[in-house]
Formats: structure tokens, sequence, C-alpha cells
């Protein structure tokens, strides 16, 4: 037995013990969920590997720019993407000479309509935000160089990641 005087201080330490774990329990969980899914990464995911190659820690509407050589023409195309929590926004294609697989004029692509716009002999589609859940491509040779440049002015060489001919995605995580 024993008296409720002699079971009082057990109960009120183990008590005690109880609530401190609870609170860091709690604390715990609050800072993971307050750092983790608001967190957003862009990956590039190499398909021929099944591996993630490459991630960074991005923002929530920070601007992407790839640059590359189009393999016809030999001339610089740039694109332009937006990150969102739901993937990558198409926003710009920048271009001054035609060539496959480049636009002639406005686009309707899922739904949007690109704009047209010609500019000192140069060539911009607006893609107006247009969420892709990806951005597929083949990671082009030294010539054509796809090259991300991030809103702080990282450049990554995808070729530094990639093998020549891989099939990679560009892709938003969260966490």
């Amino acid at each position: 037995g024993g008296t409720l005087r002699q079971w009082a201080p057990r109960r009120l330490v183990a008590a005690a013990a109880l609530l401190a774990a609870v609170t860091a329990g709690v604390t715990w969980l609050v800072q993971s969920t307050a750092d983790g899914p608001d967190e957003l990464r862009l990956e590039v995911y190499d398909h021929s590997t099944q591996q993630t190659v490459h991630t960074r820690v991005v923002e929530p509407g920070e601007i992407v720019r790839m640059r590359h050589t189009h393999s016809v023409t030999r001339r610089p195309v740039f694109e332009t993407f937006s990150v969102t929590a739901d993937g990558v926004a198409m926003e710009e294609l920048w271009f001054d000479e035609f060539g496959p697989n480049l636009p002639a004029g406005p686009e309707d692509i899922g739904g949007t309509r690109t704009t047209f716009v010609i500019e000192n002999g140069a060539f911009r589609v607006l893609h107006h935000g247009r969420l892709l859940p990806t951005v597929p491509l083949r990671v082009g040779s030294p010539s054509v160089e796809h090259v991300l440049t991030f809103a702080d002015g990282t450049r990554l060489r995808l070729l530094d990641v990639a093998a020549p001919a891989a099939y990679v995605e560009l892709r938003v995580t969260a966490g």
C-alpha cells in the first residue's frame, strides 16, 4: 500500500515527465511540418539511371531559365519557367530564328493560347504561366549545351549531371 501522501510526489513527477514528452513531440511535429512540406525542391530526374541527379531548394514563384543551342539552326533558345507547388509553369520561349519544334505563331496548348511577339528581329512566345507537371527533355550534346540558371545566378549544366541524349525531367517536389 502506502498513503496518498506517499504516491503524490511520484505521480507529480510522472505527470511532469509525460507533459514534457508531449510538449517535445508537439514542438518537433510543428517544426518538421513548418520546415518540410512547405519547402519546394527542383529536381532533375534521369530516367536512364532512375535517379534524381540534382536537387535544390527553390521558392514558390522563383524564375528558372534554360538556355540551349538549337540543334538545327545553331542559334540560342531561352526558355523561362516559374516554380509552383504544383509543378513548373512555362512563362516564355525566346529565339531569333525559326527551326524545327519552334512555333511559327500563337498556339492553343492545353486550354491556353500563347501570345507570339516579334521584337528586334527575335520571337517571344508568352505561355502565361501554363502549368507543366514536369519538363521532359533529352540532354543535348556539348554543342547544344542545356544550362539552367536559377534566380540567385547559380548555373547548372545538364551535361554535368546526365549523359548526352539522356531523357530527364525537371520536376518540383515538396518536403
